[in-house]
């Protein structure tokens, strides 16, 4: 496809998602490092509040749009037939490299590397015809509630048998905890990439399912142009409104009731922890199939109210790192050291005001340059063997 103008969906939908990803990260910031939420830092009200809304509107959600659009944009590099390929293996190993320094520079919760090696998996699939990817699909997603719903039973099972977890909390969880309150930038290094190393291999095979299955989807959506304007027809965003905010909506406030209940009670139970986690991560689909629509809706109604989102699209890269990096320095001892010194409530209301500058600064770099400053360097990166080659 050949395109004279730059179509704004994918952007804005980018930008869009950069708000609800940080929302999630934060606790992982200033709350607990490994955790993330936890029942000692849900001390109030306002604590219990913020913990339920993000779940039920953040949790799971975002990072699925974020994978649909990096499919999305596959469609399209990999459509190139002199350096498509060369261009997106390249770029693949980039995003592994950039992935593997933000874990161990910034945030452990990183998704660049996993985006890397799913990318390079998705070579096998890119020319497939459309029912063997949506098959693939189902198989995935299919397999994936199946092995958690066993999880489930099982841990149902062994809580009724008297059984109770007596694994130790994580060392490396407890030293990189220790570097973010008391240590310098440098001495948490080691901390943040031993406990990353320690827990990669589950992060990634928990996250990889739902990503895979959205960057599937997000190819099959650009075969058909689906963010283009006029594209998906009016009852389909009806259909998809309708569908995620209301089943998906309600399954969300079901499972995030179950999860802050376990949390808050003074007998909680790992059954009720993991069906409110699981069931909210297996259902988070449709809500963020309703966020689509809708935001797929407001730009065909409203564009020009959304070109600041746009701005943070374009340079989501830049952006997403930067908020990594803006927390940390907020949170981390070698910054102001709010690590667990301030309500999780106001920690999400410290990520809001993060991207808000970051938006800012978004739209005032764009302005002056055409690309973002670690867009261009991807970008640069990508092209290299295809200027020694070609």
């Amino acid at each position: 496809m050949t395109q004279t103008t730059r179509d704004i969906a994918p952007d804005v939908l980018r930008g869009f998602a950069l708000w609800g990803i940080i929302l999630v990260n934060v606790a992982y910031f200033s709350t607990s490092v490994d955790s993330g939420v936890t029942a000692e830092g849900v001390q109030s009200a306002g604590d219990a509040v913020a913990a339920f809304l993000v779940f039920v509107f953040g949790q799971g959600k975002f990072y699925l749009i974020f994978s649909f659009l990096f499919g999305y944009s596959a469609h399209y590099v990999l459509g190139n037939q002199e350096t498509g390929r060369t261009r997106w293996v390249t770029r693949s190993v980039g995003l592994i490299a950039l992935g593997l320094a933000h874990a161990s520079l910034l945030f452990i919760g990183d998704i660049l590397f996993l985006y890397g090696i799913l990318a390079l998996l998705l070579l096998a699939f890119y020319g497939r015809t459309r029912t063997t990817i949506v098959r693939w699909m189902g198989w995935v997603y299919g397999i994936f509630v199946a092995v958690l719903a066993a999880l489930v039973a099982l841990t149902w099972l062994s809580e009724n048998q008297g059984f109770t977890d007596t694994t130790p909390p994580s060392a490396a969880g407890a030293a990189y905890g220790e570097a973010v309150a008391n240590g310098s930038f440098l001495q948490a290094i080691p901390a943040r990439w031993a406990l990353w190393s320690e827990e990669a291999v589950f992060l990634i095979l928990f996250q990889a399912t739902l990503t895979f299955v959205a960057l599937l989807a997000g190819i099959l959506a650009a075969r058909s142009q689906a963010l283009s304007p006029g594209s998906v027809t009016p009852a389909t965003l009806r259909a998809m409104t309708i569908w995620g905010w209301g089943l998906g909506l309600g399954l969300q406030v079901l499972f995030g009731g179950i999860w802050l209940g376990n949390l808050v009670s003074a007998s909680p139970t790992a059954t009720s922890e993991l069906l409110g986690l699981l069931g909210g991560f297996i259902t988070a689909p449709l809500l963020s199939m309703g966020y689509l629509g809708t935001m797929i809706w407001l730009i065909r109604t409203r564009p020009q109210a959304l070109g600041w989102l746009g701005s943070m699209g374009r340079m989501s890269l830049t952006v997403y790192l930067s908020q990594s990096l803006l927390l940390s320095l907020i949170f981390g001892a070698w910054g102001l050291g709010l690590y667990q010194e301030v309500p999780y409530w106001s920690a999400v209301l410290i990520s809001l005001g993060v991207t808000a500058v970051l938006a800012g600064f978004a739209g005032l770099w764009l302005s002056r340059f055409r690309q973002g400053p670690m867009e261009k360097l991807l970008t640069s990166w990508s092209k290299i063997f295809v200027r020694t080659t070609h």
